[in-house]
């Protein structure tokens, strides 16, 4: 059968990872197929971000030939680490590469919270307090408030897909407020789409990750709203 007969979604992914491909392939529906993309990722702080985003452009070119629907660059930190109006910057020049439409992990992340009417934030990571501190001001520049964000320290890239949802389960419950509607667990990097369900459960709160947010959009983008099973952002 033809592969992607329903649809072909198109994933640009750090190098190291193996997490977003993982989850994109695990939960996309049936008919649905992913297509994907490597471009280097060397460290994990502002420098590195910004130098993996300016190889974004050609690895989609490249992706292209495989005629996805729609491209997504699947990096949080990388597609907002210039500051508010950086996750734009970069569809367009996928688009202007392209011709196809295009997303990133952060624009679906934000599409996401407000889907889910979230105002008060708290959100776990693995990175380093200076990258932490561009996302904060980033979602508090798209409209949420951060009540308190906090991350494993991690500058290698290669750390990320080795970190377990153990870890990121009591990370995520040590920045909880009361005063919190919401739970945002950043990083494509991350492999923890299947503890969604169950810390939802445990915090009382939805909760949104990079791998199923980007899924998310990447559906939502081209009219498919099947429930994948990945929290209550998919029953929306």
């Amino acid at each position: 059968m033809y592969c992607g007969w329903r649809a072909r979604i198109g994933l640009v992914m750090p190098g190291n990872g193996t997490n977003p491909e993982h989850e994109f392939h695990k939960y996309a529906p049936e008919g649905v197929t992913v297509v994907t993309q490597r471009v280097l990722f060397e460290r994990v702080d502002p420098k590195g971000l910004k130098e993996m985003g300016d190889r974004v452009d050609e690895a989609a070119k490249l992706l292209a030939t495989a005629h996805p629907d729609v491209i997504i660059f699947g990096c949080t930190s990388g597609s907002l680490i210039q500051g508010f109006g950086y996750d734009q910057e970069i569809i367009k020049r996928i688009e202007d590469k392209t011709g196809i439409r295009a997303l990133t992990t952060s624009s679906a992340v934000i599409s996401a919270l407000r889907a889910l009417n979230a105002k008060r934030l708290v959100v776990s990571t693995p990175y380093v307090d200076s990258v932490n501190d561009i996302e904060k001001k980033f979602l508090e520049d798209s409209g949420f408030e951060v009540l308190c964000i906090k991350g494993l320290q991690n500058l290698d890239p290669d750390l990320m897909p080795r970190t377990s949802l153990r870890e990121m389960y009591h990370l995520t419950k040590s920045v909880l407020r009361d005063e919190a509607d919401t739970i945002f667990v950043s990083c494509t990097g991350l492999g923890v789409a299947h503890g969604i369900n169950m810390m939802e459960r445990d915090f009382g709160r939805p909760l949104v990750t990079s791998n199923q947010a980007s899924l998310w959009g990447a559906l939502r983008a081209l009219s498919i709203r099947d429930d994948v099973g990945l929290g209550k952002l998919f029953t929306l």
